[in-house]
């Protein structure tokens, strides 16, 4: 964080052009106006290390469907993944329902 702010000090002195404090501190053009930009919206917050890891993950079950399998296997405590499975795209029309393997793992 220490070379952010360094960078955007002396960017913001106006005695050096964005180009050569880029090549100066060894980074992309790119990354110098990604701190400015940072810096100019969040002040020194903005230059702090953030988190790499994803929001989200593309190919987990969604809520909704969650809820709907755990409900239907309330109401038919005996019926396995596989019936779940044909209930979920028959009834409610879920045209690619979980595998059964995720539907035993929900109900786990």
């Amino acid at each position: 964080m220490e070379q952010k702010q360094q960078f955007v000090s002396l960017a913001a002195s106006g005695r050096f052009t964005r180009t050569e404090l880029c090549a100066d501190f060894k980074i992309s053009r790119k990354t110098g106006h990604k701190w400015l930009a940072r810096y100019r919206q969040a002040g020194a917050a903005g230059l702090r290390e953030r988190s790499r890891r994803p929001h989200g993950c593309a190919h987990q079950t969604a809520a909704r469907i969650e809820r709907l399998i755990l409900r239907e296997r309330r109401r038919h405590r005996t019926w396995g993944p596989k019936k779940l499975r044909r209930l979920l795209r028959r009834d409610h029309g879920i045209r690619r329902p979980p595998a059964c393997s995720t539907i035993a793992a929900i109900l786990g």
